[in-house]
């Protein structure tokens, strides 16, 4: 049977404070887990159809945003420096902070590095249902302000990969993430002064499939083994 699951996340509004901190406009549960790095999370839960004994299949994942990515800045903006990254997941095991932030160096799923610094986990494909992740700075070719002077911009993606599985699963609950690591804000009248990353939200085009009695129970072993890997 044909399901459409949506995962919707707010709007981040960031002004900073004079103190070259970032503060929120917009109260939401958007939490900042490190210093210029925030985390939106929320729950699909699919326990009902585990009860049913259903797997739940996936045709196609996409995003939509409520509105443009938008910065400004005071005296001056800095290409080297003030890019805006932007992660977002739908996984069907939770993340750790840790985990998070490392999202943002290296996509989970994919063979990545070891680093005894850094949390990645033991992702696999199979774990990341939906998963993008973009690299963003402000627009200079079109309705941009100069870089020497105060001046805002649209934000324009130079990077934007997609690594989703789609992969059918049995698990009781999809974790949906949505991360963003900031510029830094500005200091001393200089820098970063506003971000405003509109609402979002991910449909995963998805069905519901009574299995076999000896795949769905594969499949039930594959989801907890999955779970325990991380």
């Amino acid at each position: 049977m044909d399901r459409t699951l949506i995962a919707e996340f707010p709007a981040l509004y960031l002004v900073q404070d004079g103190a070259g901190n970032f503060e929120q406009v917009i109260a939401t549960e958007t939490r900042e887990i490190s210093t210029s790095i925030y985390v939106q999370e929320m729950k699909l839960d699919l326990s009902g159809y585990v009860q049913d004994a259903l797997t739940v299949g996936f045709r196609r994942s996409f995003e939509q945003e409520g509105g443009p990515d938008q910065m400004n800045w005071l005296k001056a903006y800095d290409p080297n420096n003030d890019s805006l990254s932007e992660v977002t997941l739908i996984s069907s095991v939770p993340f750790t902070d840790e985990q998070l932030t490392s999202a943002l160096v290296y996509s989970p799923g994919f063979i990545i590095p070891h680093l005894p610094t850094l949390d990645s986990g033991n992702f696999n494909r199979a774990h990341i249902i939906h998963g993008r992740y973009q690299v963003m700075y402000a627009n200079t070719t079109i309705g941009g302000g100069s870089f020497t002077s105060n001046g805002n911009a649209t934000l324009m993606s130079v990077t934007d990969n997609t690594f989703s599985s789609l992969e059918p699963t049995a698990a009781d609950c999809l974790y949906c993430y949505r991360i963003v690591a900031t510029p830094s804000a500005a200091s001393a009248g200089t820098g970063i002064e506003v971000v405003y990353l509109p609402p979002k939200r991910i449909i995963l085009d998805a069905f519901t499939v009574e299995e076999p009695d000896l795949e769905y129970m594969m499949r039930l072993k594959r989801s907890y083994e999955l779970a325990n890997q991380v």
